[in-house]
């Protein structure tokens, strides 16, 4: 994902983060751990992640019931 010079990350905390997708914050951990989530150190302690990444790693899905689709 590039960013131009004038667009701004938003980086948001992990907790924040993990509220916007509804999971655990051990998930967005493990998801940087993973390599699957760019993490970012704010100040060379706090951790945060871009918004945006965050959102673009859930996708819609069709759930499967009773062998067919809901």
């Amino acid at each position: 994902m590039n960013k131009t010079s004038t667009e701004a990350r938003t980086l948001i905390s992990l907790k924040s983060a993990a509220a916007l997708i509804d999971v655990d914050t051990k998930t967005i951990r493990n998801w940087i751990a993973a390599g699957d989530l760019a993490g970012f150190r704010v100040n060379g302690h706090l951790l945060r992640v871009e918004r945006d990444a965050v959102l673009a790693l859930i996708r819609p899905t069709t759930a499967v019931i009773d062998g067919g689709a809901a």
